[in-house]
């Protein structure tokens, strides 16, 4: 509240109050309540991603006890693979991922961090058409690789088993450097970068592994591109189950 605050005060929006900065709870009650709200769903200030602040992760805190659940079932199921994360921002997903196993003492396990630590790609294929998330657009979704590495490393959590793969999906995920993926986590928003995770790494996890969609609720782009990808192989889509306004998972069925 304090950041947006001072923010406002250097665009002249506001004019700078000492009391108002000291005591921004109480002097901003419904706007703190509505920005505690929005926390815990994983919504931006006023739903205006200019406001994100510097949060690790958009995911709120529904989606990150979520998050933990599956880990959870993993881990007591004994799911085997690797966790793996399409679309990190921050990184903050993939933080939470490698402190888990760090915790439970998950050897064997890596987390791979998959982003273009560029930004989105311009729309190229009409399923994205009016889906422009590119960088010259949101700066603010373009977070450099040496970015979330730190962040990693603030955190205590960077190793030889976290596995940053950077570059556009289509590229890097063919060649993932996993065998077996116990939990996939999509945040690509797009129908193209859904549609080429899902086809590079589906096939690879594990039966009883978890796949996690950010944006099922969120954007009809990402749920055409599950709907096309499974219709693709003669499958109906799994049964899933919606986490808040617009994360969804599922567990993979098969022997």
């Amino acid at each position: 509240m304090r950041l947006l605050y001072l923010l406002d005060c250097l665009g002249g929006e506001e004019s700078f109050s000492y009391p108002v900065y000291h005591d921004i709870r109480g002097t901003r009650r419904k706007a703190y309540e509505a920005l505690q709200a929005r926390r815990e769903v994983g919504q931006f200030p006023d739903r205006n991603i200019h406001r994100s602040g510097f949060s690790h992760t958009m995911m709120g805190r529904n989606r990150l006890d979520n998050l933990e659940a599956c880990l959870d079932l993993l881990r007591t199921r004994n799911i085997p693979g690797d966790l793996v994360e399409c679309g990190v921002w921050r990184g903050g997903g993939c933080i939470f991922m490698a402190g888990y196993r760090k915790a439970y003492g998950l050897a064997g396990r890596r987390v791979l961090v998959a982003d273009s630590f560029d930004g989105l790609p311009v729309p190229s294929i009409e399923a994205d058409k009016g889906l422009d998330l590119s960088k010259e657009r949101f700066p603010e979704l373009a977070v450099s690789l040496e970015t979330v590495r730190e962040n990693f490393a603030v955190n205590g959590l960077l190793s030889d088993e976290v596995v940053f793969l950077k570059g556009w999906f289509k590229d890097t995920l063919p060649k993932a450097p996993t065998d077996g993926i116990a939990l996939l986590r999509l945040d690509c928003d797009l129908y193209e970068s859904t549609m080429d995770a899902l086809v590079a790494l589906y096939d690879r996890v594990a039966p009883g592994g978890i796949v996690i969609i950010d944006d099922y609720g969120a954007l009809k782009a990402c749920r055409e591109a599950v709907a096309d990808f499974f219709a693709a192989r003669a499958e109906p889509v799994p049964e899933l189950t919606r986490i808040d306004w617009t994360g969804a998972w599922f567990a993979k069925q098969g022997a």
